[in-house]
């Protein structure tokens, strides 16, 4: 009877621990399944960068390059020579060729600084009074660099004749100019009587 009651005793703790360790299994909680693999993005390809067009080269920098509007290198000093008419020497050749260099440097300065004030941003303006005198001042800035412009073509216009040995006749006679003349304007195209016709035929024309 002993020997029962204890064999009894063993396969109810047995029944027991069995029955414990199922439910501990069951109340563990389940792992989260694996996450899929995420899809691999598909390759886009991004469209190249359009090419910014090139800039206009400024005063500046054509006069540090050594080329003149027109994309012409500027002549060198051992380059220039006048019309074989126009009577001029080598001495004075020289002379007006240096005047020509250093006014048009100088025309370069004035034309990039007028534009830049011209176009730079001032300050709020207060009032309409502000604005119109704004408004006045810029207009007055770029007439002015016109006028540089304009001289600056002629410059260089001179600059070319000498390239070409043309330099010292008048457009309009094919005379010589005259040193004098040329010493004070060096890229006058005219002498002094026809630059005077002309002058009048443009008085008749405007009454």
């Amino acid at each position: 009877m002993a020997k029962a009651r204890t064999t009894e005793k063993s396969g109810a703790k047995k029944t027991a621990a069995t029955t414990t360790t199922k439910a501990s299994a069951s109340e563990r909680p389940a792992k989260p399944a694996a996450k899929p693999a995420a899809a691999a993005p598909s390759a886009v390809e991004k469209p190249a960068a359009a090419a910014k067009p090139a800039a206009a080269a400024s005063p500046k920098e054509r006069t540090a390059a050594g080329t003149m509007s027109n994309n012409q290198p500027i002549p060198d000093a051992s380059q220039v020579r006048a019309h074989p008419d126009a009577k001029l020497s080598a001495k004075e050749i020289q002379g007006l060729y240096q005047k020509l260099i250093d006014e048009r440097n100088r025309v370069l300065s004035g034309f990039d600084r007028h534009v830049s004030e011209a176009l730079e941003d001032g300050d709020v303006l207060a009032d309409e009074i502000d604005i119109a005198q704004r408004s006045t001042d810029q207009a007055w800035l770029f007439r002015f660099a016109d006028k540089e412009r304009k001289l600056l073509i002629e410059i260089e216009a001179a600059l070319e004749k000498m390239r070409s040995g043309e330099y010292g006749l008048c457009e309009g006679t094919d005379e010589p100019i005259g040193f004098k003349r040329l010493e004070l304007r060096p890229w006058t195209r005219y002498s002094v009587g026809y630059k005077e016709l002309l002058e009048r035929e443009k008085a008749q024309h405007t009454r």
